[in-house]
């Protein structure tokens, strides 16, 4: 008889009613002993012509779970030492965790001095060196460390933020503090992004939420992140862009570069995961990512030229590293597996946990090792886990940890310090061209925090000079950008005219700060205007769709018609079109109806520039596209894209379903194309004229909708003004949402069902797919949470019943004890188990 797991071992990660089967007796599972550093090495597989070399280890470190290189080749190591003390995480809140600086003080490779630079942290999640400190992640605070006396140690401790995150779960938090090419820095899991403004001061702006753990670059600055079991995505346009237009929902951030479910093969049987009854092949081995970490986009010069540009993504539970091949085509970006049937590094020490990756200052490629037996957190353990924990001792040999060098055989030692610390202002201006990544990061950071007026000139040089790499052209226009008053539009007008598409292309973005000035910037608007009919290359062409919205001239959008016209099938370019013409869709559907000769070149952008016209609500601009739609002149091939932005615009449900949309009059145009038996394109204008409202529509059904009573409608007008406070910028005021960051609310199945479940998922939070909701228990009182439902419940032509402060207080104390956001299968089976309860 086979046994399952007893409910009297149940965990926090059991699902109600599955059964937990141990593994196949055919399965052998090895022991899992804490190894020395140098036997762990042993249990490693690289692919062939590469090796692994220590450079930091327990007991000089414990439990890292990042690091950083200082600009004087000393390496800052985050230590998470409370994460998971036992399998009940006893004493995870203690101020434990601290922050060391390491030195080579021998010069042989390998750190071996230690210096807290501090300590008594509870659980911070992330580090960032900036200006004269440290930004400190110590969710939910965001803290800036200075170290005033020159000791070493931090001294002075100042608050940047108080939302950095939650301290509820673990695996959810907000992490990374990436500096990243536009010298904004961006987090994992957050949606704030900073800019440093000096003397500690950092401005704040809202931004996607990207990914679980870990975030990283590539070199043309586009930004990159996954989620556990979603290896790779990444923005595929600059997220700022995004919200532009109020009307528009444009994609573009949280694109997937391979597909979830890509295939992993580890190096040894892997039964310690979650839901291992589950996911375990026939040899007892995950075949894809349920852990995957943070990645990095290689960009040093140490590796093999064709490395350069690949992800490699780590899988702590399978105990390996995954190459990912990167290829760009055409505008769009793929990844496949470098490797089939084998990984770029396995190890058969089930303890091996590979957590983070980073470029470092010498080309290789480094790797955060928290070497621990326990990596699921409580809040997710199953009864299968924990017995695979106990049994095989997987919660002794904690507060180790090893941080590992990946190089090519016959590569050079280790050498950290690149002499960045010391450069002057000229030599930080010349490492921007340095072959690795790294280094041009951090000249282009200590150039942006120095704000030396000496370095406009020199930077304003290299940016132009055509005998530097494309690379040092490159970082010297975002570093005048960083400078803010140094980037002139002389500069700006030469570089648009750059050979290399991505020099170019920056040339045109940082240049924006002219075109959004009163009157525009003429002269830069035709010489964009000029690059449209001369430069085919996508990059350059995908941001000039999105920097000639900027401008709001009759040229700049002229030129943005003749841009689709010649390129409107790219990937993303109707959504980066779109995003900047807001309000004035109208001008660009006449002209693309008038200049275009087939489908292919506009269909996107007009069925995009349609809807948003809908949308606006404004009648005018409703019944003049209306009538492109139904005139006898408009060609048939362009009244089909124009009839699905119609479509396009009816409120969607977020499974896919539509519901009637609401205009502000009669279309009387396509009321006419309906009734048309000279047009192929009746029938479709027949069934969107029936899916449409409009005051006065003959024969038109109203339900009756219950009005508020006196203290429902107060608690409304209170919802609305909260939901513009604290809502709006994640899920749009019109509550379509923003892709990327969060879910349309829009006859959203939730949204409009059980008021019970609604209320648990705004105090506990929700995850779906790549992104989080977090928990507002602690921020919203229950008629605080009450009014912000009741708004939702009664705004986009929604009817359904307001919510109660009653209802909520149940809601919050049947969660009291909850930590974890609430998942679809999770109120899947909430709702069952309700609506049992109420039939009881």
């Amino acid at each position: 008889m086979t046994l399952s797991l007893a409910p009297l071992c149940a965990q926090n990660g059991d699902r109600r009613g599955e059964t937990q089967q141990p593994l196949p007796a055919h399965i052998k599972v090895p022991p899992a002993p804490v190894r020395t550093p140098a036997e762990e090495l042993a249990t490693f597989k690289l692919a062939p012509g590469f090796r692994a070399e220590l450079v930091a280890s327990d007991p000089l470190i414990g439990d890292p779970i990042s690091i950083q290189f200082g600009p004087d080749g000393r390496l800052w190591v985050l230590e998470m030492r409370g994460y998971m003390p036992n399998a009940d995480a006893e004493g995870e809140r203690e101020p434990v965790c601290s922050i060391a600086v390491l030195t080579d003080t021998d010069g042989d490779g390998r750190y071996d001095k230690r210096l807290v630079f501090a300590d008594k942290l509870v659980m911070p999640r992330a580090i960032s060196l900036v200006g004269d400190g440290l930004l400190v992640a110590e969710p939910p605070k965001l803290w800036f460390l200075r170290d005033t006396n020159g000791d070493g140690v931090a001294d002075e401790k100042t608050e940047v933020a108080d939302d950095y995150g939650n301290i509820t779960n673990p695996e959810h938090n907000a992490n990374g503090l990436m500096w990243a090419m536009d010298n904004w820095i961006y987090s994992a899991n957050h949606t704030v992004r900073l800019r440093w403004q000096g003397n500690g001061k950092f401005a704040r702006d809202t931004t996607v939420t990207r990914g679980q753990w870990g975030i990283t670059q590539d070199d043309a600055g586009r930004i990159y992140y996954n989620s556990n079991s979603d290896p790779l995505r990444h923005d595929a346009l600059p997220t700022a862009y995004l919200k532009r237009n109020p009307t528009f929902a444009a994609t573009g951030a949280n694109v997937a570069v391979v597909p979830g479910n890509l295939r992993i093969w580890p190096g040894r049987v892997t039964p310690g995961v979650n839901r291992g009854y589950q996911i375990l092949d026939e040899e007892g081995k995950i075949t894809s990512m349920t852990a995957a970490s943070g990645p990095v986009v290689y960009r040093g010069t140490l590796l093999p030229a064709e490395f350069r540009g690949d992800a490699f993504v780590p899988e702590p539970s399978a105990n390996l590293i995954k190459r990912i091949k990167i290829t760009e085509k055409d505008g769009a970006i793929t990844g496949a597996n470098a490797y089939e049937g084998t990984e770029f590094l396995t190890s058969t020490d089930e303890r091996f946990r590979p957590v983070n990756l980073f470029n470092g200052p010498d080309g290789a490629l480094y790797v955060v090792d928290l070497y621990r037996g326990i990596l699921q957190h409580r809040i997710y353990l199953t009864s299968f886990l924990r017995k695979q924990v106990e049994e095989r001792g997987l919660d002794k040999g904690i507060h180790l940890g090893r941080i590992w060098r990946i190089v090519p055989d016959g590569a050079p030692k280790a050498v950290f310090d690149t002499g960045l610390a010391r450069a002057s202002t000229s030599e930080l201006v010349n490492r921007l061209g340095d072959g690795n990544g790294w280094v041009r990061d951090t000249a282009q950071r200590l150039l942006v925090e120095k704000r030396d007026a000496a370095a406009t000139p020199v930077l304003r040089s290299a940016a132009l000079d055509a005998r530097r790499p494309a690379a040092a052209r490159l970082h010297a226009l975002w570093t005048l950008d960083g400078l803010g008053d140094a980037l002139d539009r002389a500069t700006v007008l030469a570089a648009v005219r750059d050979s290399d598409a991505r020099v170019a292309a920056a040339a045109v973005r940082v240049g924006e700060r002219f075109l959004k000035q009163p009157g525009s910037d003429a002269e830069l608007v035709t010489a964009l205007a000029a690059l449209v009919s001369t430069r085919t290359e996508p990059a350059l062409r995908l941001q000039l769709a999105l920097s000639l919205g900027e401008a709001k001239t009759p040229e700049a959008d002229r030129a943005l018609r003749d841009l689709v016209l010649v390129a409107g099938r790219q990937p993303f370019l109707a959504d980066a079109v779109i995003s900047g013409i807001a309000g004035r869709e109208n001008a660009l559907v006449e002209g693309l109806v008038a200049g275009a000769k087939s489908l292919e070149q506009i269909g996107d952008v007009l069925r995009y520039a349609v809807s948003a016209i809908l949308k606006s609500g404004k009648a005018d601009r409703i019944e003049r596209v209306m009538e492109i739609i139904g005139a006898t002149v408009t060609p048939e091939w362009a009244r089909v894209p124009m009839l699905a932005g119609v479509r396009h615009f009816l409120p969607k449900s977020p499974d896919g379903k539509s519901f009637p949309g609401i205009l502000p009059a009669e279309p009387k145009a396509l009321v006419a194309l309906a009734a048309r038996t000279d047009s192929p394109a009746a029938p479709i204008a027949g069934q969107l004229v029936a899916l449409l409202k409009w005051p006065g529509k003959p024969g038109q059904a109203t339900a009756a909708v219950r009005p508020l009573s006196a203290s429902e409608q107060k608690l409304f007008d209170q919802g609305k003004a909260q939901f513009a406070a604290l809502c709006a910028a994640c899920h749009q005021p019109n509550g379509q949402g923003l892709a990327g960051l969060a879910p349309s609310l829009i006859y959203s199945r939730w949204v409009l069902g059980d008021a019970r479940i609604l209320s648990r998922i705004v105090l506990n939070g929700k995850v779906q797919e790549n992104l989080v909701m977090p928990p507002w228990k602690a921020a919203l009182n229950d008629d605080g949470v009450a009014a912000v439902l009741t708004f939702i419940r009664r705004s986009w032509e929604h009817d359904a019943d307001p919510v109660s402060p009653a209802v909520v207080a149940e809601a919050r104390a049947a969660t009291a004890t909850r930590l974890e956001p609430f998942s679809d299968a999770d109120l899947h089976e909430l709702e069952q188990s309700l609506g049992r309860r109420r039939r009881q």
